[in-house]
């Protein structure tokens, strides 16, 4: 991919206004905002620290908090390696582990004592979801520790079969949104990238990104480099109306600067995907580096300088310019699920 060089400096001059009028002219208007129910498990967690915990304390939790607890005891703490144990068994290892961090108990307190902004956040973006999408339930939050692990969020929805009732689980894990000055981020060799993604500034976004993948993931089949562009632009869309008042840049973890190089070479980065004839490859190793995490996009037809996740932006782009064609809302964005039906109605082509 080459840098376009067909620009004047009266371009690069009018280029900043042009980014706030296109990334202010598709928000929409905010809902009201909810209460939504959440619970403090970490602070659980460090109540059962200080007193000791029981098997009776395990069934008590597995009682009041049903499926979280399982699935963080389960999925996230991997209690099931152990084979079947007793609660009494669970309990001794749960009181060993509460010990063993307890220094994180005092950090996570200190900073969420701080930083309160991310629930009214997430209360905002979940008001103007229900507003977008009716049909989307009402959703508990939950917080709790992961050891440091991949797992810093989860999302789950379960149907009861009685009663027809969506339940939602959104949670998060707190010491995995300490901002990227918290040194213990450093010393476990954490990834480079991962600073773009630790900011408590982050956990709504990430829990609502989250809640969408999984609802949407199961219409959505994904075998062509267009379909996962078109898969990964719905979601950063719909991310991006549903938090109106955020930058996009801080919303999807880049620099200004980068979200700027990725505005300015955007017809340059289809070209390079139209001229390797990409878009309907069936083989992810062809174009997996446009997806993948990182702080840059490596590979050949790429500059040095180029940030990552240049598939997911294009698919943004692709999504934006659906909605405008069509003056379609989120309900109407997620309707159609044939990827190249969805860049046919929109008309994208940013080559000038």
């Amino acid at each position: 991919m080459q840098k376009n060089n067909n620009r004047s400096i009266l371009t690069y001059g009018i280029y900043p206004l042009l980014l706030v009028i296109l990334f202010s002219c598709t928000q929409q208007k905010q809902a009201e905002p909810i209460t939504m129910a959440y619970s403090d498990f970490v602070a659980e967690l460090d109540g059962l620290r200080t007193k000791g915990c029981s098997a009776q304390d395990i069934v008590e939790m597995r009682k009041k908090h049903g499926r979280f607890f399982n699935l963080w005891m389960y999925e996230v703490m991997d209690f099931g390696r152990f084979g079947p144990i007793s609660d009494t068994a669970r309990a001794q290892y749960l009181q060993y582990w509460l010990m063993q961090n307890q220094p994180v108990f005092g950090v996570v307190k200190a900073h969420y004592t701080r930083n309160t902004d991310w629930k009214p956040a997430l209360e905002q973006a979940w008001a103007n979801l229900q507003t977008a999408m009716p049909n989307t339930p009402n959703a508990k939050i939950y917080s709790y520790l992961s050891q440091f692990s991949n797992y810093n969020t989860f999302v789950d929805t379960t149907i009861d079969p009685k009663t027809g009732k969506t339940s939602v689980i959104l949670a998060f894990s707190e010491e995995m949104f300490l901002n990227d000055t918290f040194p213990a981020y450093a010393l476990l060799e954490m990834p480079p990238f991962f600073n773009r993604y630790n900011g408590s500034d982050q956990i709504a976004s990430q829990l609502v990104w989250n809640y969408l993948k999984m609802h949407h993931e199961p219409r959505h089949m994904r075998t062509t480099m267009l379909d996962e562009m078109v898969f990964q632009g719905k979601l950063w869309y719909s991310v991006l109306q549903l938090f109106p008042k955020r930058n996009p840049w801080e919303l999807l973890g880049y620099e200004k600067a980068e979200w700027e190089w990725m505005m300015r070479e955007e017809g340059q980065i289809w070209k390079h995907y139209l001229d390797k004839q990409l878009l309907f490859s069936t083989k992810f190793n062809d174009y997996k580096r446009y997806f993948a995490f990182g702080n840059k996009t490596f590979g050949g037809g790429v500059p040095e300088d180029c940030p990552p996740l240049i598939g997911n932006f294009i698919g943004l782009r692709i999504a934006q310019a659906y909605a405008e064609k069509n003056k379609a809302g989120l309900l109407q964005l997620w309707q159609p699920t044939k990827s190249n039906v969805f860049l046919q109605a929109s008309t994208y082509n940013p080559i000038k």
